[in-house]
């Protein structure tokens, strides 16, 4: 796999995307077409649906390419089929309950196939092109304050123990072989296209079929917890912008508000003009090993450098999901 590769093409208006079929893989697809690039997507998973690149209407107009077996991935190929100018590390298990089940698919999801680019680009000298790896504001685990780029990691999952991993490979490569590497700790962000496991989109369906007589009750774990969500079209745009204006470096994607969950499961509640005293259970088993209970970010950076901030609030969100239900 890490055979030179001679007389290389690289196009400047070609990218490659390691999840591709997910909400920031869909949305970044979508986004580079827009702007008239070519776009590639890698497909690592046994089970996948393009159900996002259906609805955002561009399945046809992506090039997929699917390897269920990622010790088989051939990077070489990848590369030089797409003349990729930047690559994209989206893919991975992203769910925190989903890795405390699967610890070791976890690990080598979110770590394997990037070191592979890592060490292919490294190997043969592809300086002129760019990474981009997605990382997690989970890292930060239960560290007291705003959290920066240079805070301390303390992951509590085994989710935020492969972004950490993914983090600190990604800088070593950039710091040690001069590579293009660019990290986006991204906070909870959230949209139409995500499953309805993600805790935002599973509040919204639960109290709508509470609505329409579908279920008696939703159950939810611990809700006394504080995120920092934001709306994920405009987080692509920022990671757009990241890797289209600045040099490589880290960046914490983010709105720099934070809101207790309780108070979106009450807001979303009420708005189906459900009493939540009635409506909503709580379930030992629905909650985490550990859990931090609040993650703050220091978005100054983001600020500075890109000079653009999320201006679309949590509230709005749970507006425009509700929409989408209907």
């Amino acid at each position: 796999m890490l055979t030179n590769i001679k007389n290389l093409k690289i196009s400047k208006k070609s990218i490659l995307i390691f999840g591709i079929t997910g909400q920031d893989g869909s949305l970044l697809a979508k986004e580079y077409l827009n702007k008239d690039f070519k776009v590639f997507g890698v497909i690592t998973s046994k089970f996948f649906s393009p159900i996002n690149l259906k609805k955002l209407n561009i399945l046809k107009k992506v090039k997929l390419f699917h390897c269920a077996n990622i010790d088989k991935l051939d990077i070489r190929f990848l590369i030089k089929k797409t003349q990729c100018s930047t690559i994209f590390f989206l893919s991975g298990i992203s769910s925190v309950k989903k890795s405390e089940t699967y610890k070791h698919e976890t690990i080598l999801s979110n770590n394997l196939i990037l070191i592979e680019v890592l060490e292919f680009v490294r190997v043969n000298n592809l300086k002129d092109i760019k990474i981009f790896n997605a990382s997690s504001g989970e890292i930060f685990g239960d560290n007291k304050g705003l959290n920066d780029e240079d805070s301390a990691l303390n992951p509590l999952s085994y989710y935020a123990l492969a972004k950490s991993i993914s983090l600190e490979i990604s800088r070593s490569y950039r710091v040690q072989f001069k590579l293009k590497v660019y990290n986006g700790i991204l906070f909870n962000h959230e949209s139409h296209l995500r499953p309805e496991t993600y805790v935002i989109k599973k509040i919204i369906t639960g109290a709508n079929d509470i609505s329409n007589k579908k279920i008696k009750k939703l159950t939810l774990g611990n809700t006394n917890v504080y995120r920092d969500w934001g709306w994920a079209p405009e987080y692509v745009k920022i990671i757009y912008k990241i890797i289209s204006k600045t040099k490589p470096d880290d960046y914490i994607i983010a709105t720099g508000k934070t809101t207790k969950l309780d108070h979106l499961v009450t807001k979303i509640f009420n708005h189906y003009k459900l009493k939540k005293i009635d409506y909503l259970e709580k379930s030992h088993s629905l909650k985490r090993i550990l859990e931090p209970i609040r993650i703050d970010a220091n978005v100054k950076k983001l600020r500075k450098k890109i000079k653009y901030m999320p201006k679309i609030s949590i509230s709005d969100i749970i507006l425009m999901m509700i929409e989408k239900k209907k």
